[in-house]
This record gives structure tokens, sequence and C-alpha cells, in this order.
């Protein structure tokens, strides 16, 4: 009865240190993914799009607190809502963004012919609730996922104050905040967002406010 005991306490303890093993492997490996930026814009004329090569970590940024429990946003926060998700005719999205990362965006005009470029600043935290449905419908939506990504800054380049930064990360989370993207997905994030890069400026499709 003891040794069952006690093997069971055994069992138990190496069941929960695999457990944070697989969790720190996890995001090890989401860390390591590395990002190449679609291109650098000079801070002098941003409508010129420089190639560049170098590749960043991907830092998944931790899900801050952005709504309260009726899912309105908290003091310093904005929300928008969004009908109808880029590639998801069916899914509608509530998307929170911090009002001063707004306030501090720089909104250049290209030229007569393109629309105004977005660029946010460095520490930008958008975040993207996806639903199954209409939101604004209770009854029919079903809370998919949230979608976080963060725009950092890159201290070792020696071009940072020629150019907008440009360093986005990507992090996935379950409706209950867990943590749940994969390598493969943020390099998809990444690879969808670039797309934006040559649209708005930056690396957010959604126009603002």
């Amino acid at each position: 009865m003891i040794d069952a005991y006690r093997l069971l306490k055994v069992s138990c303890a190496a069941a929960l240190f695999l457990g944070v093993l697989t969790v720190i492997l996890g995001n090890s490996n989401v860390q390591e993914v590395l990002l190449r930026p679609p291109g650098l814009r000079p801070v002098k004329d941003p409508s010129i799009v420089i190639p560049f090569d170098q590749l960043y970590p991907n830092q998944p940024p931790n899900l801050p607190k952005y709504s309260d429990a009726a899912g309105q946003p908290v003091k310093g926060w904005a929300r928008k809502y969004v009908g109808t998700r880029r590639f998801f005719s069916d899914q509608s999205a509530l998307i929170y963004y911090r009002v001063s990362d707004l306030a501090q965006s720089k909104i250049i005009q290209a030229s007569k012919a393109e629309k105004a470029l977005h660029i946010w600043p460095v520490g930008t935290v958008i975040i993207l609730e996806s639903y199954k449905g209409d939101v604004n419908s209770a009854k029919s939506a079903k809370f998919l996922e949230i979608d976080a990504i963060e725009k950092k800054n890159d201290p070792d380049s020696s071009a940072a104050s020629s150019f907008f930064p440009v360093n986005w990360s990507y992090a996935r989370f379950t409706p209950e905040g867990k943590p749940s993207i994969t390598s493969q997905k943020a390099r998809e994030c990444h690879q969808c967002h670039s797309i934006a890069f040559h649209v708005t400026g930056d690396l957010v499709f959604s126009p603002f406010p």
C-alpha cells in the first residue's frame, strides 16, 4: 500500500515536471522563430521601401488586461468592431488598442495617388478577439481565440534611427487566456501581416480609429 502511494507521488511529480518542461520548450520554440521584415521605410521618405534581409526573433507578447468582465475596454484602451474578418467571411472580431499608441502613430501622406501611411510607435500592442458569427449577436457568436501583436524595437540595428521600426511579434491565446500559438502559426501570421506593410505602411491591416 505504501509502495503504491510512493509510486503515485513519483508519477504525479514526473507528470508535473514534464508538463512544465513542455510549456517552457513550447514557448522557447516560438521565441526561436526568426522572422524577416518585409522591408524598411526611411524616415525622410517613407514612400520608399528598402529591402531588408536581417532576421529577428519572434517574441510573443503577454496578454495585457485590455477589457473588463463585461468585455468593455479598460481605462486607456479603445475597441473597434469588424463585421467580416479578412479571409473569414463567417467570422467577426473585436480589436482592442491603446489610445496612447494611436495618438503616437504617424499618419503620412505618401503621395497624392496613394493612401496615407499609418506607422505605429514602438511598444504598440493590438489585441484581436475572433468570433464565429456576429459578435454583436451574443446568441449566435462563438468566441474562438485571441490574437496579439506587439511592435518591438531593434536596438542592435545601426540604421535604427534612419528607418521606422518594423519588428512585430505575434501571440495567440485561447478564450481563457492560455497561450496557444505554434512556431508554424507565428510564421503564417507574419507572412500575412507582411502584406499589410505594402498596403498601410506598417504590419496592421485595419484602419483606425
